[in-house]
């Protein structure tokens, strides 16, 4: 735990390089995602099996309510709202 500024700007610092490490993994793993894909799309494969993987491409479905759309028809929708807290941090 940080007690002073000097080692708040160190703990800082070693946040912003994480993160910068973190987006830079995450491209790149999207990129990997991506070819696996091609492979996939590319030879009509829904599954594939290696020596230590195997591959599944599936197709998901997420459905969502247009909130905006369903309070111009029926009114306010506040008391079906759920309303949860959490804290988050922002470093600059």
């Amino acid at each position: 735990m940080c007690r002073t500024m000097n080692e708040l700007e160190k703990v800082i610092a070693d946040y912003r390089s994480l993160k910068a490490m973190k987006e830079q993994l995450e491209e790149e793993l999207k990129a990997v995602e991506r070819e696996i894909i091609g492979y996939m799309d590319a030879n009509e494969k829904l599954t594939e099996t290696g020596n230590d993987f195997t591959v599944k491409l599936s197709t998901c479905e997420r459905r969502t309510l247009d909130s905006k759309r369903l309070e111009a028809d029926l009114g306010s929708l506040a008391e079906y709202q759920r309303i949860s807290q959490y804290r988050r941090l922002y470093v600059k």
